[in-house]
């Protein structure tokens, strides 16, 4: 089981310090997913690639493909877990690959 708060998630008795407030974090076959606070990013430009795979060791495996090359793109909430579907702030729905974080499908859903 995970569990989170502020930067830190803690897996198996672990304690793992991340760089930024995590917003949604949970365990997908042997990696965690972590959706870091869409708010967290502060830069006043650029994109947020705020959606990653980790080890259970915090080796990073992946930052998942942002669908748009907007400036303040991210994702905000994961819709499904399994599977992974997250939307963006740019009313993109992602389906993502959780070997590579690499987009499958995208909708736009405006």
């Amino acid at each position: 089981m995970i569990a989170f708060s502020g930067k830190t998630i803690r897996v198996s008795g672990a304690s793992l310090e991340l760089e930024y407030p995590v917003a949604d974090a949970f365990e997908l076959e042997d990696r965690i997913i972590v959706l870091f606070n869409p708010d967290a990013c502060t830069k006043k430009f650029g994109q947020f690639p705020n959606l990653v795979a980790l080890r259970p060791t915090g080796e990073r495996l992946w930052t998942a493909e942002l669908p748009t090359t907007t400036s303040g793109d991210r994702y905000y909430k994961v819709a499904s877990r399994n599977p992974l579907v997250v939307y963006s702030i740019h009313s993109v729905e992602c389906e993502i690959d959780i070997a590579t974080g690499r987009i499958k499908a995208r909708r736009f859903s405006k």
